[in-house]
């Protein structure tokens, strides 16, 4: 085993007024990430939402603006690729459509809708809904890296619903290709390198058999995905991976993989609305051709606001400090979801 799990627990001593002041004892962890090194913090307060946010109230605000991704305004109110780029405009696969970003922030930033319905809610998305998303963004990278084999860098990203940064309630991806790897992104890659020359073995290989063995955060397959629950979490509640087995690049996925990814990712969705949590950002991480220290793979973070005043779920130890706060144990939400995984077929 290359992979190591290193943790340390802390504790606080402090006079507790729920309790007439009496000593208590209050423990947290410092987790370090396998691959990257850096640290998260975990606490263990069986953190639950006291209600489930107003979705119709949320969806029909939504719809007193025009909104550009529906049927009867996406032609006039979205852009187009140049024709020499795109001769049609737009990639299409089944309901879903790929377009420019008309406010970019890469050099190739576009936006795939996944289809002409206003609101998917969680249990709504089907399988053939979501493959054909990824899969017109897939077309739309693969034109990308067709047209400079530099750009090789690529990622699909999700924020879905306001509360995880999406602007619009309209489900749509955002798609990264560039010839430079985002930040977080290229700490990956190096790490996954660097584990690769030191151990002889790929990361993410070697996280799948450790985490099998310990049955701690493995969650289940879905064909030649890997689903678990990562060590050193990036979310307030809990984070989700899921790792293509043996693929290096994200343009060598197939239809069946997409597939597989589907179900899995469903399951989730289930999980998720449950436990009343409805927006999450998910974003999938390309390894590069014919480098086999990479391979593929997504993480799934839930996203929330914490009630009565609905706080937001990302504070000043995350966001400036780059150490994030979960206030669950990834190994106690696993015994949880894990139950979702079990009903696959």
């Amino acid at each position: 085993m290359a992979v190591r799990f290193k943790r340390s627990i802390k504790e606080i001593r402090l006079l507790d007024p729920t309790q007439g002041f009496k000593e208590n004892l209050v423990k947290f962890e410092f987790r370090i990430d396998p691959l990257t090194r850096r640290r998260s913090r975990v606490a263990d307060l069986k953190f639950s939402l006291i209600r489930p946010p107003d979705l119709e109230k949320l969806v029909e605000k939504s719809r007193k603006r025009p909104c550009p991704f529906c049927e009867e305004n996406l032609e006039k109110m979205t852009p187009k690729f140049p024709p020499k780029f795109i001769p049609e405009g737009r990639v299409q696969v089944g309901e879903a459509i790929v377009f420019p970003n008309f406010m970019p922030y890469d050099q190739n930033n576009a936006v795939a809708i996944f289809s002409k319905e206003h609101f998917i809610g969680l249990s709504q998305f089907s399988e053939e809904l979501l493959v054909n998303g990824f899969l017109a963004s897939q077309s739309f990278l693969k034109r990308v890296y067709k047209a400079n084999e530099k750009t090789k860098y690529f990622s699909i990203n999700w924020n879905y619903l306001p509360p995880s940064g999406g602007s619009l309630v309209h489900p749509h991806l955002h798609l990264i290709a560039d010839k430079d790897p985002s930040d977080h992104h290229g700490l990956l890659l190096k790490r996954g390198k660097r584990f690769w020359k030191k151990f002889k073995v790929n990361y993410w290989e070697d996280l799948i058999n450790e985490e099998k063995k310990r049955e701690e955060r493995f969650l289940g397959e879905t064909g030649k995905v890997c689903w678990l629950l990562y060590f050193a979490p990036r979310g307030m509640m809990f984070d989700v991976m899921s790792i293509f087995v043996e693929k290096l690049s994200l343009l060598e996925l197939s239809p069946s993989d997409f597939l597989d990814f589907a179900r899995g990712l469903k399951r989730v969705f289930l999980y998720l609305k449950e436990k009343n949590l409805v927006s999450f950002n998910l974003t999938i991480y390309s390894g590069l051709k014919e480098k086999g220290y990479f391979w593929t793979h997504a993480r799934i973070i839930p996203r929330f606001t914490i009630p009565p005043v609905d706080t937001s779920d990302v504070s000043f130890i995350g966001l400036l400090h780059g150490e994030p706060l979960s206030l669950m144990k990834p190994e106690d939400v696993c015994q949880e979801m894990r139950a979702f995984f079990k009903t696959l077929a």
